[in-house]
């Protein structure tokens, strides 16, 4: 059926995983030169936190189903 609202949360949960892939492949390729200074290491840093953080929601939510 078309918009289905199961398939809508299926494409928004698929969004949700790329961008979240995104930072975190961001934080992992970034590499810290001695021109970075400790405010953009820390916003750097607060990213990938959360980013780790909502990925292990979701994969908690998706092993619950």
């Amino acid at each position: 059926m078309r918009n289905n609202p199961d398939d809508l949360s299926n494409q928004l949960i698929a969004k949700i995983k790329e961008e979240i892939s995104s930072e975190i492949k961001t934080y992992k390729d970034h590499g810290y030169e001695d021109d970075i200074d400790s405010r953009e290491l820390g916003i750097l840093d607060g990213r990938y936190e959360m980013a780790m953080q909502i990925e292990n929601l979701i994969k908690n939510w998706e092993n619950e189903q």
